[in-house]
């Protein structure tokens, strides 16, 4: 079933952005630029858990690894405006899969690098086209990211930077996210 945004109301500074951007873009569903057209209400059982910890109360050794599966949730004006699973790999690249329409292209691949001791940072390039299918550019989505001491869960900020297809700056949009970390049992 298709999800559609009905009857929402987005506040100015969301339809300033918007109308500097391709309509109806799409670049890996990317995260907050649904926000763009309104923001996605999602039902509860599609928001991220609260991580639970393991036996015994702590994190296994190694646990505070950016690294494993993450159930993530993009938030802008305090609302859900996208949501994912986000796969972290020990080689620095990265897999996200968002809930949209796998017609939207909603798988897309990124890079990461540990900044500091629990912090992260990852670029996650992506293409963006319109209605018809069009490519109209690319866009740059921005993490900062860092892990809670327990290891199961991380929060940070994006920014979403938009290109034409002749690499002209034309928008950005930015929120904040968290995360909680996918266990096997």
């Amino acid at each position: 079933m298709q999800r559609r945004i009905t009857n929402i109301t987005v506040t100015g500074a969301l339809l300033a952005i918007a109308a500097t951007l391709v309509p109806n873009a799409s670049a890996c569903s990317l995260p907050g630029y649904a926000a763009l057209r309104g923001p996605v209400i999602l039902p509860p059982a599609l928001l991220p858990p609260p991580a639970e910890a393991p036996a015994g109360g702590a994190a296994p050794q190694g646990r505070a690894s950016i690294v494993g599966l993450w159930n993530v949730a993009f938030y802008s004006g305090g609302s859900v405006v996208d949501q994912a699973f986000d796969a972290w790999q020990s080689d620095g690249s990265e897999i996200l899969n968002d809930y949209t329409n796998p017609i939207e292209g909603n798988v897309c691949l990124g890079v990461w690098t540990q900044t500091a001791a629990q912090s992260f940072k990852l670029k996650h390039p992506s293409w963006t086209f319109d209605s018809s299918g069009n490519l109209t550019g690319t866009a740059y989505i921005s993490e900062s990211v860092t892990v809670d001491a327990g290891g199961n869960g991380y929060d940070g900020q994006y920014v979403i930077n938009f290109f034409d297809t002749s690499g002209n700056p034309v928008g950005s949009f930015s929120g904040t996210l968290k995360a909680h970390r996918v266990m096997p049992n």
